[in-house]
């Protein structure tokens, strides 16, 4: 039961670098903010947790348990304080808070779980299975429960679930005195941070393509997002264990690349597209993650320490990936709206309608772009043409403007998704040139 609740409290820590992804689109309605500045929502959470994971794990491993229920108060107190932000300000702020909590309490976890089973290896097996499913879940917890109670409830939702983790200090076996912990496995840390920053793509870049871009439902975006951590749990039941670490790691990057340039080359919008790439990256995500965190962890002296090292790796590449992508992103979206602007002009010229109707629906497409650029959101075509006769030049040119906008917002995401499988890529150097090393 206390292997379950310390894998709860894991799962909960590590899924807030990724359960807002969904709630991004809200947030940005809500606070009126841009979608480089809504990344901090993010960005500030998974930053903090990376300085704060190697400083959180040397306290933890003195002093476990109590580190533990600290970790637990501050983050449960600080989901409170995000689910009432009256301010995109405070949220960020909260977040900070709710990150320390959650770096004391994922360090703290690795040491409780040996103190539980008495065996290293399989406290990092269950550690690290925690962690992975925990923040490939999140997108998709995160947004049913955006669709069904507002983003807010995300965070509200987390307090009593955290609360309930504390259960898990009690009767937990103490450790012998720390030891000296020697270095850190650095390229598998180098990996784990490259990789981590090319997952970005997938758990925020593939949300907003969902629901800012086509339009989805945020519960409706979560089913479909669903794919990639199915994946992932299979790919990691199902790798034979007689597989090394070095050929779980570069198979599974190289699937995670894959996916993700997949999702650069899509050849039209539509969720269904989006599933095969998932199931690419998942599958990637399940192999390369344990088997780079097993390699930096398992058999070490003092785990727990190097469980701090693994973590700050990871949130450091989730911090590279959003101050990278995000911009990247921005640029794309501002250069195709301009490209889509033009051609959906040049559409409703070359239609079949009345000359003075042509320059009345142009003026009004455009006034809609104007709208829309000022409230962040998509422009409303189908809005354009309320009123309008519901002949078939009309329902053509309306079907034409749609394809053509979903075509411009898929063909933004295109730079972002290659140059994150680039970024995956690049895990396999520090992969290679760790292939000497010892475990």
């Amino acid at each position: 039961m206390r292997s379950w609740l310390l894998g709860l409290a894991i799962g909960l820590a590590l899924a807030d670098s990724s359960v807002v992804t969904l709630a991004l689109p809200d947030v940005l309605g809500d606070f009126d903010v841009g979608i480089t500045t809504v990344a901090w929502v993010l960005t500030s959470y998974n930053l903090v947790l990376a300085l704060l994971a190697v400083p959180s794990a040397y306290v933890a491993r003195r002093r476990p348990r109590g580190t533990f229920a600290v970790g637990v108060l501050v983050f449960a107190a600080a989901s409170l304080a995000c689910g009432l932000a009256p301010s995109f300000e405070v949220l960020v702020g909260a977040r900070c808070v709710q990150a320390v909590g959650g770096a004391l309490i994922v360090t703290s976890a690795l040491d409780l779980l040996s103190g539980e089973t008495g065996d290293d290896a399989r406290a990092a097996r269950t550690w690290v299975a925690a962690g992975v499913l925990g923040a490939a879940l999140g997108p998709a917890a995160g947004g049913i429960l955006t669709q069904v109670l507002g983003w807010e409830s995300i965070f509200l939702v987390q307090v009593p679930l955290a609360l309930v983790t504390l259960l898990a200090v009690r009767g937990v076996r103490a450790r012998t005195l720390p030891a000296p912990a020697g270095r850190p496995h650095l390229t598998a840390n180098a990996a784990l941070l490259l990789l981590s920053g090319a997952l970005v793509a997938a758990l925020f870049l593939l949300v907003l393509l969902l629901v800012e871009g086509w339009g989805m439902e945020p519960a409706a975006a979560g089913v479909v997002v669903t794919a990639l951590p199915l994946a992932a749990i299979a790919s990691a039941r199902l790798a034979p264990g007689s597989v090394g670490l070095g050929m779980r790691t570069a198979s599974g990057v190289v699937l995670v690349a894959g996916g993700l340039a997949a999702l650069a080359l899509l050849p039209r919008a539509g969720w269904a597209w989006t599933i095969p790439p998932q199931l690419l990256v998942g599958a990637g995500l399940g192999l390369a993650l344990a088997a780079l965190t097993e390699r930096a962890v398992g058999g070490r002296a003092e785990q727990v320490v190097h469980g701090g090292w693994t973590l700050a790796a990871r949130h450091a590449g989730v911090v590279l990936g959003l101050l990278l992508l995000a911009p990247v992103l921005t640029a794309a979206l501002e250069e195709n709206r301009d490209e889509a602007i033009r051609a959906g002009a040049a559409k409703v010229l070359d239609s079949r309608i009345e000359p003075l109707d042509k320059l009345r629906l142009a003026q009004n497409v455009l006034d809609a772009v104007d709208e829309a650029e000022e409230t962040g959101d998509l422009p409303d075509v189908a809005g354009v043409f309320e009123g309008l006769p519901d002949s078939d030049e009309y329902v053509a040119l309306l079907g034409a403007l749609q394809d053509q906008l979903d075509r411009a917002v898929t063909n933004a995401f295109s730079l972002p998704f290659l140059l994150a499988a680039a970024l995956a890529l690049a895990a396999l150097l520090p992969v290679a040139l760790g292939r000497g090393e010892p475990l």
